[in-house]
């Protein structure tokens, strides 16, 4: 019985890994087609505008942040292992637009599949400048902490963590998920090919 479990669980994520890496090949882990990077550019602003109708409050805190980066579409899933996975982009915060891509490995209970946007507000500039530093990945819980804030059925803001040096909106969910688990998500800067 118990190898039962195990091997159900080994069998799920690597369904789960599989069909998470399916949608992308491994190139696109660290480079972006100029093709793709406009087309996440315009799921960007319709991301963005979409928030800033349907949030009271946000264009007030977006205009504050010293940069703002959107994730249109984040894709995560798993059966007992889960992965999450996305493409975005730093709208604001530097002189020209910045390509990120999303990972992360996640461990503990987790059951379904889900898509959702996210946007995260860097307040400060110490934020901003360890963000965007050279190439290497950024890791939420390591290189910095990120609170999330909360939006109401209305639609309005909690402005309890809006202050905090980086703010994470996540907005959007479709699908349905059974999450409990531990995460270390991993953005790693893109290069335009």
């Amino acid at each position: 019985m118990f190898n039962r479990v195990i091997n159900a669980g080994l069998m799920g994520a690597a369904l789960t890994f599989g069909l998470m890496l399916s949608g992308q090949s491994v190139a696109d882990l660290t480079d972006i087609s100029a093709e793709k990077a406009a087309e996440l550019e315009a799921e960007a602003q319709a991301t963005l505008s979409r928030f800033l109708a349907e949030t009271q409050g946000a264009k007030e805190v977006l205009a504050d942040a010293k940069g703002v980066l959107v994730c249109p579409k984040i894709r995560k899933g798993g059966f007992g292992v889960g992965v999450e996975g996305g493409k975005c982009v730093l709208t604001s915060g530097a002189p020209q637009p910045l390509y990120y891509g999303l990972v992360a490995l996640k461990g503990g209970f987790i059951v379904g599949v889900e898509s959702h946007s996210m946007i995260l507000a860097l307040n400060t500039d110490t934020a901003l400048a360890k963000f965007t530093k050279d190439k290497r990945e950024w890791e939420i819980g390591v290189d910095a902490s990120v609170a999330v804030a909360k939006i109401g059925a209305g639609g309005d803001l909690d402005t309890t963590n809006l202050k905090k040096d980086i703010v994470s909106f996540i907005f959007g969910s479709k699908g349905l998920i059974a999450d409990a688990t531990w995460e270390g998500s991993r953005f790693k800067k893109l290069d335009i090919k």
